[in-house]
């Protein structure tokens, strides 16, 4: 009888052991799968936001670790504006709105120039841009249209004041895209913000190193942080969140499905020991034992990946769904992603196989057969 045929018919001799472990290792990888997905999704549309406009730096005020609670006087444009390399330069606002009635909270609301560079990254699908003598006006991220099913011409209530909808706007970024943009000085009127800003973009002149652009900002701007787009996404506080809780769910998936499959692979050694014993009296060598147990051990863990795959796009689905998450999580189940997931069990299994199978191994003949 072939390795194989040994390794399925061990495996399916109880199926209802099998069945639990594969469940358990599937759960564990789906887990990290998901949240790995989920922390790389927001990276990736965090830096759709910067590299669509070609954008080179973000200007906060320094020492602060979220965008949200930066405060900069708006004045300060004209005087980053001056500085040799900055080829360009626009101011943002942002906040966070909620509609209860669509179940949707934490929508990303921007208060942006009309015509400045941050608006014209935008693909206008309906209506038309915002125009300077708008007040009252508001364009909506194709998703958040999507979920309000709202249209050219509809109203819309945000923060207890009713604006007009004048266009569908689509962008690189799922954050943009689920959110929305009103004029900049409405934004600071319902904020109470006025002539501030959360922060400012810089594009830098195509001969100019913006690493260094960033430092003649900070020596001339006392009080704020030019950091590099990529760097800025990177020190994101959100986002090394995200991925310290997808690093500290690896770690947990890797000690609690090895341990699950440790316990797994030492029962099928203990109960089969004098299966054990009458193949090594035929002449099996240890090595030949360790093969046949490994692949019992990487049939569990590949059963558990192919398991946890399913369950990971089966999430991702229900949180794109889901109406709470719906326009603002996009899970990037990349072949990366699953990559880490066929290395999760790999990992898996060396670490719960490996033990049992080097123990079996070393049952002499006569004490596996004398085993009750």
């Amino acid at each position: 009888m072939g390795y194989l045929r040994l390794i399925v018919r061990n495996l399916r001799g109880r199926p209802a052991r099998t069945v639990l472990t594969v469940l358990g290792l599937a759960v564990a990888v789906s887990a990290v799968m998901l949240l790995t997905g989920i922390s790389w999704g927001f990276e990736q549309s965090f830096l759709a936001i910067y590299r669509a406009r070609e954008i080179d730096l973000i200007v906060v005020r320094a020492g602060i670790s979220d965008q949200l609670s930066s405060n900069l006087d708006q004045t300060l444009q004209q005087e980053i504006r001056k500085i040799p390399g900055v080829a360009s330069v626009a101011p943002s606002l942002m906040d966070a709105v909620s509609f209860e009635e669509a179940n949707l909270v934490s929508v990303l609301a921007n208060g942006w120039e009309p015509g400045g560079l941050l608006i014209e990254g935008l693909r206008i699908l309906e209506g038309r841009p915002l125009d300077p003598s708008d007040g009252r006006q508001v364009l909506l991220g194709r998703v958040l249209a999507l979920n309000l099913s709202k249209g050219v011409g509809d109203s819309v209530d945000i923060a207890g004041e009713t604006f007009q909808v004048i266009g569908i706007y689509e962008s690189d970024s799922l954050f943009e895209s689920g959110g929305l943009v009103m004029p900049l000085p409405e934004l600071q009127r319902m904020m109470g913000r006025e002539g501030q800003v959360t922060g400012f973009v810089i594009v830098a002149d195509p001969k100019t190193d913006p690493r260094a652009l960033g430092r003649e900002v900070e020596r001339r701007v006392p009080g704020v942080a030019a950091i590099p787009a990529r760097d800025y996404v990177q020190g994101n506080l959100q986002l090394r969140l995200a991925r310290a809780m997808a690093s500290a769910t690896t770690i947990i998936a890797l000690v609690l499905g090895s341990i699950g499959l440790l316990n797994t692979m030492a029962m099928a050694v203990t109960e089969r020991t004098g299966e054990i014993g009458l193949l090594r009296a035929l002449g099996w060598r240890r090595s030949r034992i360790i093969l046949l147990l490994m692949g019992e051990a990487a049939g569990l863990g590949l059963l558990g990946v192919m398991g946890g795959t399913v369950l990971a796009i089966a999430g991702a689905r229900a949180l794109v769904l889901s109406p709470t998450s719906r326009g603002f999580i996009e899970p990037n189940l990349s072949p990366m992603i699953l990559g880490i997931g066929v290395a999760l069990g790999i990992g898996l299994t060396l670490l719960g196989g490996l033990y049992p199978a080097v123990r079996a191994s070393r049952l002499e003949p006569t004490e596996a057969l004398r085993h009750d």
